[in-house]
């Protein structure tokens, strides 16, 4: 039974970082994270440093953690997953746009509207120029109809979201 709370931490971060490693080494059996020293977290701890080539104490010693923890670090920056990029930091109700708006936005639109014009719905050919053109206008007012959107040629929230859920599932349907 831990001493102190700071050893409660301690041992969870043990085990979190032996749970983490378990899932990509099949030489360590995955042990609970509950903040509790048992036999299993021993267990999962003996089998760490034996992989190492440490001394099989079952203890983290100095060069235990510090092995351990750069192994972990490394884990988790191989195997997570891509990070997003916020390329387009709108806040909510603050789009709006509309023909002869300019910039790259308008670019991201019309890559969208293109993508799925050429796989699922019937859009004439947008071509990427970062210009909000009349062809952008006629594209988009065609998407609006498609999906049951109030008529108009302008990309309000509503819009936006239901041609970036559009543009989202062709990608998730074309693996």
């Amino acid at each position: 039974m831990p001493r102190y709370e700071n050893e409660t931490q301690a041992i969870t971060n043990l085990q979190r970082y032996l749970r983490q490693l378990s899932y990509h080494y099949p030489d360590i059996t995955a042990p609970p994270i509950d903040g509790i020293f048992e036999n299993d977290t021993e267990k999962s701890l003996r089998e760490f440093q034996a992989l190492r080539g440490l001394p099989v104490t079952g203890r983290a010693d100095r060069r235990t953690w510090e092995e351990l923890y750069a192994l972990y670090r490394a884990s988790v920056a191989e195997h997570e997953p891509p990070r997003t990029v916020a390329i387009l930091p709108f806040v909510a109700g603050e789009i709006l746009l509309s023909e002869g708006d300019e910039g790259f936005t308008i670019n991201v639109l019309q890559f969208m509207l293109r993508e799925l014009g050429e796989s699922q719905i019937e859009l004439e050919e947008v071509e990427i120029s970062g210009i909000f053109d009349a062809k952008t206008a006629r594209a988009v007012r065609l998407f609006r109809q498609q999906n049951r959107l109030p008529e108009g040629e302008t990309v309000d929230l509503v819009t936006w979201n239901t041609l970036v859920d559009r543009f989202n599932r062709l990608g998730v349907e074309n693996v």
